[in-house]
């Protein structure tokens, strides 16, 4: 994970594979809520795992 750049760009949610808080978001409104399933839709595999936290929060909107 690149703390930097997450700093930069609140909205940026995974630094490994570019995954902003809209292509979750995008995820979520197919169904999906899963992790790994959630990266799935958009041709995607987690890498380092330092967003799970930040992801599971937005599913669960918080």
């Amino acid at each position: 994970m690149n703390s930097d750049r997450k700093e930069a760009d609140p909205t940026l949610v995974c630094t490994c594979n570019d995954l902003y808080i809209n292509d979750i978001q995008e995820s979520i409104d197919y169904g999906e809520t899963e992790y790994r399933e959630i990266f799935a839709v958009h041709g995607l595999q987690p890498r380092c795992g330092e967003c799970v936290d930040h992801v599971d929060e937005i599913v669960n909107g918080n």
